[in-house]
């Protein structure tokens, strides 16, 4: 099989969509995620089996006779297919000599297993158990360097011994998959599970295609997905139905229980409903293995959705709920290994509704980069002689809102607007300048309101107050027009914490009621002693403008960027505005009204270019750039702090000129172990506009 994996995006967590390549001539590929489908005979002489799954793209077979040549290459020949062996390392030896032709087909990869049975007593014995497995397999890929591998790993619930396996990895460029056989066996480890993932997501190649196999049940695929891998064997599906398990994706449910099948497959709508009593039966076998793979593919079709289109963390966080380890393995990614993840989420999610549910939402990745980075690019305004704290409304952007507008009215029939720096209190997301307010993830959250907030949300909340009023002068007043219960809680927590002095409105029935609004606007005209001066309107928007940029690109981007007088025009239909330099009359920036997103334009790169020979860029191989994809082969440098679907800009080999402009596909960790795959869409080069 001329089999290789190809990146296509990167999805929140350590999620990722890509393809398998099984035929580069006849351009056929097997999407990922995915799960394989393992091909029995049994299952093959059922009509039912080959109707539903004859078009399925991947299977993994373990009987030496479905490795004829009639029956892969007719009958199956645009399937793809694994070839493992459930029995000793010896045997499959064997079984690969004599059929080494077949192996060589573009539609088949062996996986060589791990010797079964094996048992182990303790640590030492389970690594010397590793270092013989890893001797036969070292044999076999250096007698077969032209033959693509995939390779079956177990660690014993000892995460230090894999260890043992990463010189293995990096050292044959034939193992194109690696299959963990026994990770996921007890959820209950989930602290050895994720260190194990996390140490080898580090160090090897991210080309390579992570495969989990063992007692995994569909309830677990979306966890599987978040933590990166891109195949999933459903072979634990059949185990389940020989002990007459039904599968209703939450959960597995014993047949003899179910009084009506709450599914429309093949098997449901059939003989299965007559045969769900004690009784033992193969056809009962038969029909369960059907129906528990067909609702396992079915819910990777519906994760595979959600993953394109909606907000995969909240399905994730749905999905896990009611499993606490499950639970428990999401909380441990946030907290622990955030400086990983984040690095790997996207710095956006296009057009993706986000939905909070919640304690598994406080702490999502894109959630806590927010809180940083607002934190770490903020700078307030010299004139600011007013601060008002006001509630989050439903509608996003928070301005375009009826709560929101009637706010701006009030404040800016009592003081100069330009004066005051309004900051919205919301959950999960903690505080948000009015100049952040249309930057995802801000302009895209949605959350259950009671009014009630939990200890957690007002610690957060909280604590990003405190470090945004420590920016102002502390004689600067803060009004806050907030509501009793959970935003009253967070105020009233911190007042001993700051040396600002706060004022209260009184709110009745809600603040946006006229008796709640004239109390806003009394204690505006009662505490707000501003300077008589003007400010003109252009400046201030000029450094609201520099807030997005520094957001975007680091802190005092926006101010070298917009040294000089600028101009914006905005298009008919209100969705982009461009940004131009009133001397130079260059186009700096084009700014997208619908997701905050700021593009620098060559110009525009050029004039702030210092910033970026230490931050978000790319030394390409050459002087000139062809084609509209980077590649990871012409990269000979790059930064840190790259992240998927960020910007980046990208020099010439000597780093004296900027001859591109990309959007990432990937991000930094995954730059350092590749040796290749996309890493770049290139939105501008040289030479072309």
């Amino acid at each position: 099989m001329t089999f290789f994996f190809e990146l296509l995006s990167k999805e929140i967590g350590f999620s990722r969509t890509g393809r398998i390549v099984l035929s580069k001539e006849f351009k056929k590929f097997v999407t990922t995620p995915n799960i394989v489908i393992p091909f029995k005979e049994f299952l093959s002489r059922r009509i039912a089996f080959l109707e539903e799954f004859e078009r399925y793209k991947f299977f993994i077979i373990s009987k030496v006779n479905f490795l004829k040549i009639a029956f892969i290459k007719d009958k199956f020949k645009d399937n793809g297919f694994i070839y493992t062996h459930y029995g000793t390392l010896e045997r499959f030896q064997e079984i690969f000599k004599e059929n080494v032709k077949i192996f060589s087909q573009e539609n088949m990869l062996a996986l060589i297993p791990f010797n079964n049975p094996s048992c182990v007593i303790n640590e030492e014995f389970a690594r010397l158990e590793i270092t013989h497995h890893i001797g036969i397999v070292k044999k076999i890929l250096k007698e077969n360097p032209d033959l693509n591998f995939g390779v079956t790993i177990k660690l014993f619930n000892y995460p230090s011994l894999i260890k043992e396996y990463l010189e293995l990895f990096n050292e044959f460029q034939n193992i194109k998959l690696i299959n963990f056989g026994d990770i996921f066996d007890s959820l209950l480890y989930f602290r050895k599970i994720l260190k194990v993932l996390v140490h080898i997501r580090k160090v090897i190649d991210p080309n390579l295609v992570m495969m989990v196999s063992g007692k995994i049940i569909p309830k677990f695929y979306p966890m599987l997905v978040y933590l990166g891998f891109d195949l999933i064997d459903s072979s634990y599906s059949l185990f389940l139905a020989s002990e007459y398990f039904y599968n209703t994706i939450e959960y597995s449910i014993p047949i003899h229980k179910m009084k009506d099948l709450p599914c429309s497959c093949s098997s449901c709508r059939g003989r299965l409903q007559d045969l769900s009593t004690n009784i033992p039966s193969r056809e009962k076998i038969e029909l369960l293995s059907l129906h528990n793979l067909i609702t396992s593919n079915n819910y990777m079709k519906k994760i595979m959705q959600y993953l394109k289109t909606e907000d995969f963390r909240f399905f994730v966080e749905k999905s896990s709920n009611d499993d606490t380890n499950l639970i428990s393995i999401l909380k441990i990614l946030d907290k622990k290994y955030f400086e990983l993840i984040c690095k790997e989420t996207p710095v956006i999610q296009e057009k993706k509704r986000i939905n909070s549910l919640g304690p598994s939402s406080y702490y999502r990745p894109d959630f806590v980069r927010f809180r940083e980075r607002a934190l770490q690019t903020f700078i307030p305004e010299s004139w600011t002689t007013l601060i008002i704290l006001l509630p989050c409304s439903a509608k996003k952007p928070y301005s375009q809102s009826r709560s929101h507008r009637k706010f701006h009215s009030v404040i800016k029939s009592n003081a100069n607007l330009l004066r005051v720096q309004e900051f919205i209190l919301t959950s999960p997301l903690g505080v948000i300048p009015r100049q952040l307010e249309n930057l995802y993830p801000v302009n895209s959250y949605d959350i259950s309101v009671t009014g009630d907030w939990d200890a957690t949300e007002v610690k957060i909340t909280k604590n990003m107050l405190i470090k945004f009023l420590e920016k102002y002068d502390s004689k600067i007043p803060v009004i806050c027009h907030l509501p009793e219960g959970g935003y009253r809680k967070i105020v009233d927590s911190l007042i001993d914490k700051t040396d600002h002095k706060f004022y209260y409105t009184d709110i009745v029935k809600s603040p946006i009621s006229s008796e709640s609004l004239a109390s806003l606007s009394d204690l505006i005209r009662d505490v707000n002693n501003q300077d008589k001066g003007t400010i003109s309107k252009i400046e201030n928007n000029k450094r609201n403008l520099e807030k997005v940029i520094d957001y975007q690109y680091g802190k005092n981007v926006g101010e070298k960027l917009l040294s000089d007088e600028i101009k914006i025009k905005t298009d008919r239909r209100r969705q982009k505005s461009y940004i131009f330099d009133e001397i130079t009359k260059l186009d700096l920036a084009r700014y997208d009204n619908n997701t905050g997103e700021l593009e620098l334009t060559f110009d525009g790169a050029n004039k702030v270019k210092d910033h970026f020979r230490e931050h978000q860029y790319i030394i390409f191989d050459g002087k000139q750039l062809k084609g509209s994809t980077l590649f990871r082969p012409g990269i000979i440098e790059y930064s840190l702090d790259l992240k998927p679907r960020g910007n980046a800009m990208i020099w010439d080999n000597e780093k004296e000129s900027i001859i591109g402009i990309a959007k990432m596909i990937i991000g930094a960790p995954f730059l350092k172990n590749s040796r290749s795959g996309r890493i770049a869409n290139i939105i501008k080069k040289v030479g072309k506009k």
